[in-house]
């Protein structure tokens, strides 16, 4: 594999890392930050450069997206203050087109994203933890 390509696939691991790392420091703020993907926003987002996007697709009526509670809030704190990694959330039923174009048929579902490109698909996190451990899992 070219040296590049391999220290590039590497990148996002130690990042989720750092950010676990950080995770104590981080959990006592109050305010997360998820962003809102729309099918305005989707695209440009999870094709900024060297940026890792953990994206959960839900509806507001589904019991088991409401059953996270603040998970990914809590996520979203855990994260908050890295320029590297980002928290976004769509609402399919508003944003039809985008759970369209991404294949989702079941909510919840978590995707992660670098540079434009779906790296890891979930159907279950348990806590922001196992989020990033999933993830970490899937790059190994």
């Amino acid at each position: 594999m070219d040296p590049a390509l391999r220290r590039r696939s590497r990148l996002p691991i130690h990042l989720l890392l750092v950010a676990v790392t950080l995770l104590a420091a981080l959990a006592a703020r109050s305010d997360a930050e998820v962003i809102t993907l729309t099918e305005e926003t989707f695209s440009d987002k999870i094709k900024e450069k060297d940026t890792v996007w953990f994206v959960q697709f839900c509806v507001p009526w589904c019991k088991h997206c409401k059953s996270l509670g603040t998970l990914w809030e809590d996520l979203g704190k855990v994260i908050e203050g890295t320029d590297e990694i980002e928290i976004g959330e769509v609402d399919c039923g508003a944003s039809k087109p985008v759970c369209s174009k991404v294949d989702i048929h079941s909510y919840p579902t978590f995707k992660v994203f670098y540079d434009g490109e779906e790296v890891a698909k979930y159907k279950d996190f348990r806590n922001q933890n196992h989020a990033v451990d999933l993830y970490c899992e899937s790059r190994a």
